[in-house]
This record gives structure tokens, sequence and C-alpha cells, in this order.
């Protein structure tokens, strides 16, 4: 499986950003398939351009890897549902680990889970499959992340702090241990969270206040 050559999704700044990694640590990707190129586009220029998802039947499950570069926004599905669609006909998304980054001997990584520049992962973390630790991410021991989540950069996890499926926690976000989040919430920009969210929340400002199901409170 590592010999294979890779096949990126997506031609936006996340893509690029996991094609520059890939390309220092002298992997090779064959193709990227995007209606169009807006970031990196010096980094594709030699690189075979396929304008349509179905172009990836092009190429069979067990000759290559697929890379999600499909950046993640709150309230869009389409990185998850590409990801499903795939994973489904037999495709197998890659790892992604950027030299830069310290991950744990000892942390558990699924498929498809990409570490960005210079983040952190510590012992005993877990983070599913789909999963986004973006650049300049700490995730201090025995965390649990679930899968299709975006933590963005800067993010900041305490001791073991459990985050749910398809949850967005925006850059700048500290969570002290011992955290619960529950799925489908969006932690905004810069927010200290000191308590444990319920699922469906938007939690939001330094004092972490949560709206979600009705209720607005101070976290």
């Amino acid at each position: 499986m590592k010999n294979k050559p890779f096949v990126m999704i997506g031609g936006g700044g996340h893509a690029a950003a996991l094609a520059e990694i890939l390309i220092k640590q002298k992997k090779r990707i064959v193709g990227v398939v995007s209606p169009e190129l807006t970031a990196g586009n010096i980094l594709f220029e030699n690189i075979e351009l396929f304008l349509n998802d179905d172009d990836i039947l092009k190429f069979r499950p067990e000759d290559i890897l697929l890379v999600n570069g499909i950046g993640s926004m709150p309230y869009k599905s389409l990185r998850e549902d590409v990801y499903n669609r795939f994973k489904k006909l037999g495709y197998v998304f890659a790892t992604v680990i950027a030299d830069s980054a310290l991950v744990s001997d000892y942390s558990t990584l699924e498929c498809g889970v990409q570490i960005m520049n210079n983040c952190v992962v510590n012992l005993g973390c877990k983070v599913d499959e789909n999963t986004i630790i973006n650049t300049s991410t700490s995730i201090d021991h025995d965390c649990t992340i679930g899968a299709h989540c975006h933590l963005a950069p800067g993010t900041t996890l305490s001791g073991q702090v459990v985050i749910e499926r398809n949850v967005h926690v925006a850059t700048g976000v500290n969570v002290i241990n011992n955290i619960i989040i529950g799925h489908n919430t969006i932690v905004g920009v810069g927010t200290n969270v000191t308590k444990s969210i319920p699922s469906n929340s938007i939690v939001y400002g330094e004092r972490s206040v949560i709206k979600g199901l009705g209720i607005t409170h101070d976290c």
C-alpha cells in the first residue's frame, strides 16, 4: 500500500497543502480531481487534471490511494459525502501525516485522517476516519476525536477530551481536560470550552455561550 500512487480530490487550499506534504515525502500524485484549481497551481502543473468525481472510476481501487482534499466547513457535507461514496466502492483513503507533526506511536489514526503541519498528537489518542487535524493543533493525551471532524488551526485540547462525530472546532479554540463535545456541534473562533457541550449545539465567544436545542446558556 505504501508504494501506491495517490489521486487528490479537490483543487483548493486544503488540497494544495496536502499535495505539498505528499510531494515533500516523495509520494507520487497521478491525478487531481476538481472542476477547477483555485490554489497551488504550481504544485499541480505536471499532474493530470480530471474534472469530475466519476473520473476516479477510471482507476481501479486496488491501484491507487485517494486523498480527500475537500476542505471541511460547517453545514457543508461534501467532504463526508465524497468520502462515503468512494469508500463504499472499495477505494481506500490515505492517512496523511506531515513530517513536521509529532504523532505518538501510541496513538491510533483511522483511514483518511489528515495531520497537518506542526501538529502534536500525544499518546493514547484516537482519531476516527476522514478527520482533519489542521495546522499547529495540539492534542494532549488520551483524547478521542470522532469521524468527519475538523479541528481548525491552533486548536488546543487538554487531556481526555472526547469530541464526537461531525464536529467543527474553529481556529484558536481551547478545551480543558475531561470535556465531552457532542456530535454535530460547531465551536466558534477563539472559544474557551470549560464545560461539556450537548450535541447539535453552536458554541461561541470567550465565555462559551451555547445555542442549540432551544437552549441558550453559559458554558
